[in-house]
């Protein structure tokens, strides 16, 4: 018994001794990394950011401010179509976009070593940042995300203004992610990039692209004509589908598109085509307005687009249908609908103005006739040729006329793929000198809580924020306008 004591007492020693030195070794367990790398964050950054831009944005106020749709039958009236908002609307994007998607983002731009990875970080950075000035104005922007001890603990962070600091810095983070970009090594960055798989030469692309998007947002209030002429003549941009940012989706349940998700948890898709949408687009006889929105099967207009005017729901027959009406085809609601970032006809209407506007390098009659082109085609939309020529952009006599088809071409296209994007730039092209929007394809919703003719044009700052951030700035109306706004 003695003996087995001691032998006992002598492998406790033994192990006491020798595994001392390496008892965090032995406590680290091999299915789990100490600390996530470059691709596992970026893939979380991006994975975010879908979210993001398709459910916070996308199927938002921004779904019925746009007035691409409107409410629909199943559920009382929402605050959207009165134009009713409350702080707490917009915690759940406040927080996913600086908490998740920025935070990640950030620890790339500081911490890695790869210049692909910086480069990448930086360009979704800038897109992160833009978003949240054009629904917010001035937000925490070099204070932002610095609540670590070696970032300085801040944890109350100021506002910057949006128009002297934050939208130049954005073009600053861009010009460093396309230096970063340049330096890249083909290969470092793999499927870990759900966007474009470490492609390099599209991630540039997309960095000239949104940076002509941040010049010419300021168009009406901070021309940047020798940038943006600059811009065109030395960048390379989005220029065809192959090129497009976007997040794809399987459909298969935990992967699908956001909107889509989030809709189909709840009571499902219920809203309508909205009039103000649908009048334009069969007043120009658009075969687009199809592809948009599904036909009526039962009802007196089965077999025909059938929509509703604006906030108008609570006038149909409560009992009536949902098949009765045109709602959201699978082109702009589905499953396996990707996620897109930015896209080529976008880029291609930024170019068709600012040639109008500045008179750079490219043509604006022809960036203006391939944007549509491209959307067409992207819909599967046969014949854009003799819709185009409908348009007569040659016949367009002064800017304005010239900015007017831009913008309402513009908005029609951005329909079922960037609905949040079609409402920014509503705002924007919605000129003093021609109120196309507010005074022309707009509607007014009866229940509007605003005057009849103002529209919402912000978003309030975030309960959460203003809660528990002493240096949050005072709240603002719908009504505000951003520095762009005119």
């Amino acid at each position: 018994m003695k003996n087995k004591i001691n032998i006992f007492l002598i492998l406790l020693l033994t192990l006491s001794f020798s595994c001392n030195d390496s008892l965090e070794e032995v406590n680290i367990d091999p299915n789990t990394f100490p600390s996530a790398g470059d691709s596992q964050v970026l893939s979380s950054a991006i994975g975010f950011m879908g979210f993001i831009v398709e459910s916070d944005l996308n199927y938002s106020e921004s779904f019925v401010w746009s007035q691409y749709y409107t409410w629909g039958i199943g559920v009382s009236i929402g605050n959207e179509e009165r134009y009713v908002s409350v702080a707490g609307d917009f915690n759940g994007y406040w927080q996913r976009a600086y908490a998740n998607s920025l935070t990640d983002l950030n620890y790339i731009t500081k911490n890695s070593n790869s210049a692909a990875y910086r480069g990448i970080a930086n360009v979704l950075k800038a897109h992160l940042f833009q978003g949240l000035v054009d629904h917010f104005g001035d937000i925490p922007f070099t204070e932002a995300i610095s609540g670590a001890i070696e970032d300085g603990s801040i944890l109350t962070p100021n506002s910057d203004s949006a128009e002297t600091i934050i939208y130049p810095a954005l073009g600053t983070l861009l010009d460093q992610a396309l230096i970063d970009l340049a330096l890249a090594e083909t290969g470092t960055v793999g499927e870990d990039d759900f966007i474009f798989q470490g492609d390099i030469t599209k991630w540039i692309k997309f960095a000239n692209s949104l940076k002509l998007r941040i010049l010419m947002r300021t168009s009406e209030v901070n021309p940047q004509g020798a940038e943006v002429q600059a811009l065109i003549s030395n960048g390379t941009f989005i220029e065809s589908v192959d090129d497009m940012p976007f997040i794809p989706y399987s459909g298969n349940s935990g992967d699908q598109n956001p909107m889509y998700a989030r809709a189909e948890f709840g009571v499902g898709m219920f809203y309508f085509a909205s009039n103000a949408s649908l009048n334009l687009l069969e007043s120009l006889n658009d075969p687009r307005a199809e592809v948009l929105y599904t036909k009526a099967t039962t009802g007196t207009a089965a077999g025909s687009l059938r929509g509703i005017d604006q906030g108008t729901i609570d006038d149909e027959p409560f009992t009536a249908p949902d098949t009765d009406y045109s709602l959201a085809s699978d082109y702009s609601y589905g499953a396996s609908k990707p996620v897109i970032l930015m896209s080529p006809w976008e880029v291609w209407f930024l170019r068709a103005e600012a040639d109008a506007r500045y008179n750079t390098a490219d043509d604006a009659e022809t960036a203006f006739s391939t944007a549509i082109d491209l959307n067409f085609g992207y819909m599967e939309v046969a014949d854009a040729a003799s819709y185009i020529s409908t348009l007569d952009f040659a016949g367009a006599a002064t800017l304005d006329d010239q900015l007017d088809l831009i913008g309402i071409q513009k908005w029609i296209s951005l329909n079922g793929t960037q609905e949040d994007e079609g409402w920014i730039e509503s705002r924007r092209f919605d000129r003093p000198t021609s109120r196309i929007f507010t005074d022309g394809i707009f509607q007014n919703p009866p229940l509007s809580v605003l005057p009849a003719g103002t529209y919402p044009s912000a978003w309030l700052y975030p309960e959460s924020e203003r809660s528990l951030n002493p240096n949050a700035l005072p709240q603002r109306s719908i009504t505000d306008a951003i520095f762009w706004d005119n």
